[in-house]
């Protein structure tokens, strides 16, 4: 796991997030505060894991040694594990809605099965 990230004058995201609760925001509001601030973070990721501390763990992923060794250097300037930037990649690609705008591959994707 990486360090804190301080948000909204607190020392990491669970913090602001337990204190805006704490005040009685919602989840709604308290999305919004970080979208006021310029964080991507959805309704869903505050209620689930932000504001509760908890993380779905669904298993590992593989990535290659060329793309391990391509993530390192950013990593490291994060003060993050590898492991720990892909994952937090992946939340932000999703968070802010850009999978297909990534992936680039909507010629590819079947009328039946779009999302």
């Amino acid at each position: 796991m990486g360090r804190a990230k301080p948000a909204l004058g607190y020392p990491s995201r669970l913090a602001a997030c337990r204190a805006l609760q704490a005040q009685g925001l919602s989840t709604k509001q308290i999305a919004a505060e970080f979208a006021r601030a310029g964080e991507a973070i959805s309704e869903s990721n505050v209620n689930t894991t932000l504001c509760n501390g908890r993380r779905r763990e669904f298993g590992t992923f593989e990535m290659g040694l060329r793309h391990f060794d391509q993530l390192l250097p950013h990593a490291h300037a994060r003060g993050v594990a590898p492991r720990e930037l892909a994952t937090r990649l992946l939340a932000t690609v999703i968070e802010a809605g850009l999978i297909d705008a990534v992936l680039d591959d909507r010629d590819e994707i079947s009328p039946e099965k779009e999302v």
